[in-house]
């Protein structure tokens, strides 16, 4: 044999020994498949431990701003709370320059609300708090179920609570509460 027949030899396979191409392309299936499901249970790892964290820090910081309801109440003075209402304003009229143009239908009138502004240790039924599109929507909702709340400031500028109240004891908060519940309106307790 020559040096060349023993260099193809080696590069080449062995006729007799035929490579088997399944078993190799089983392997990469099956080497490809766990990788896949490896990183798969890295990234769910990931994700559910994000999860428990951010809810720990949720958890804390609603633990932190969660109302104090400590009963009962103390026999004070009844504070007199302002009450706002929402004065129109009414819009310059622009002069037409071609008088052929249609009118436009007047723009509905803005809605009353009912203001209140808390004192500090004043007792309140919280309904919702909400920007002010979705206040009036429900407001609305509210107002066909027979319930009037009114609206005081919230923790921004575009943020309104809807409050029930003040009550002057514990009795009289819980007479509203199982009205609430029977009405199926959702609520907390709040004292400001």
């Amino acid at each position: 044999m020559s040096s060349t027949e023993a260099s193809n030899a080696e590069i080449q396979p062995n006729p007799e020994t035929p490579v088997d191409l399944a078993k190799k392309q089983a392997k990469r299936v099956f080497i490809g498949f766990a990788a896949t499901v490896t990183i798969g249970l890295v990234i769910a790892g990931w994700y559910v431990g994000g999860r428990i964290f951010a809810a720990e820090k949720v958890h804390a910081a609603s633990a932190i701003t969660r109302p104090v309801s400590a009963f009962p109440v103390a026999a004070a003075a009844p504070t007199i709370a302002k009450t706002f209402e929402a004065t129109p304003v009414e819009e310059p009229v622009a002069v037409a320059a071609n008088a052929a143009k249609p009118e436009t239908a007047p723009a509905a009138p803005a809605p009353v609300w009912n203001r209140v502004e808390p004192q500090s240790g004043d007792l309140y039924l919280q309904l919702a708090t909400m920007g002010p599109n979705s206040t009036n929507e429900y407001l609305k909702i509210l107002d066909a179920k027979g319930i009037h709340p009114r609206i005081a400031p919230g923790p921004s500028e575009n943020l309104h609570r809807l409050v029930l109240g003040p009550y002057p004891d514990k009795a009289a908060l819980e007479k509203e509460q199982q009205e609430l519940e029977s009405a199926g309106i959702q609520f907390i307790a709040r004292r400001y």
